[in-house]
C-alpha cells in the first residue's frame, strides 16, 4: 500500500480529496497548518472527517507567522499591490505549505502527497494551478535526496473541477458533507456571506441537493 500525505483544511475540497485518497487504497496521512487566524472549527472537521476514514495520526504544524493581507494591513507591508489582492490570500501559503509536505514526505517514505484545489482556485490564488504543481513536482526532483530511489508526487485529483463538480464527485462518494467548515470566520454556524460560504451554496444548488450545514439566517 502507498503511503500518502493528504493537506486538509476541514472545507468541501479536501475533504473530497481525503475520500477520494481512500477509494486509491492509499495509505493516509493527514497534514493540517495552523496559521494565524485560522478557524477552529476546521479543525473540528478535520477530526471528524478522518475519524470516519481511518488515518493515521493527524500532523499538527504551527505557522503562526503566516497571515492573510487583511490582518497584514495592521501590520503593515512594503507591497501595495497587495491591497487589491483575493479576499483569503496569504502570500507564498502553497509554496510554504508544499515545501513542509515535501519534508515530511522524505521523512515518512511517502510516494504521494495530496491536495484539494479545484478548477476555480487558479483564478484568484496563483499557487493553486496545475502549472504550478508541476513545476514543483520537478523541483522535488532536485530538492529532496532520497527522490530517486523513493520518489514523491503531488496529485491534485480536484484540478480542473468546478466546485459542482466536486460537490458531484463528493456525493458519489458519500463524503460526510455534514461535518465539514468552510466559513472564513470562527462561529457557531457558516456566516453564508463570505466568498467561500457562497461558492459552497452556489455549487449544492447547482446539483440540486440540500446543503446539510447550516447557515445563519
Amino acid at each position: 500500500m502507498e503511503r500518502a500525505i493528504v493537506l486538509l483544511s476541514g472545507g468541501v475540497d479536501s475533504a473530497v480529496a481525503l475520500w477520494w485518497s481512500r477509494k486509491q487504497g492509499l495509505d493516509i496521512h493527514p497534514l493540517t497548518f495552523d496559521y494565524f487566524g485560522r478557524p477552529k472549527r476546521e479543525h473540528d472537521a478535520i477530526r471528524a472527517l478522518t475519524s470516519r476514514v481511518g488515518t493515521a495520526r493527524i500532523r499538527h504544524v504551527d505557522l503562526p507567522f503566516l497571515k492573510e493581507v487583511d490582518d497584514l494591513r495592521q501590520e503593515g507591508f512594503e507591497n501595495r499591490l497587495l491591497l487589491d489582492s483575493p479576499e483569503g490570500y496569504i502570500p507564498g501559503r502553497n509554496l510554504i505549505f508544499y515545501g513542509l509536505a515535501g519534508y515530511y514526505a522524505e521523512l515518512d517514505a511517502a510516494r504521494y502527497i495530496v491536495g484539494g484545489h479545484n478548477g476555480l482556485d487558479p483564478e484568484s490564488f496563483p499557487d493553486s494551478s496545475p502549472k504550478f504543481f508541476n513545476f514543483l513536482n520537478s523541483v522535488f526532483h532536485l530538492s529532496l535526496w532520497s527522490y530517486d530511489k523513493s520518489p514523491v508526487q503531488i496529485l491534485v485529483p480536484l484540478s480542473g473541477k468546478s466546485k459542482e463538480e466536486v460537490v458531484r464527485l463528493g456525493l458519489e462518494l458519500n463524503v460526510p458533507f455534514e461535518v465539514t467548515w468552510s466559513c472564513y470566520w470562527d462561529r457557531a454556524v457558516h456566516c453564508g456571506t463570505c466568498v467561500s460560504c457562497r461558492e459552497r451554496k452556489e455549487a449544492f444548488d447547482a446539483v440540486g441537493v440540500k446543503d446539510p450545514v447550516v447557515y445563519e439566517a
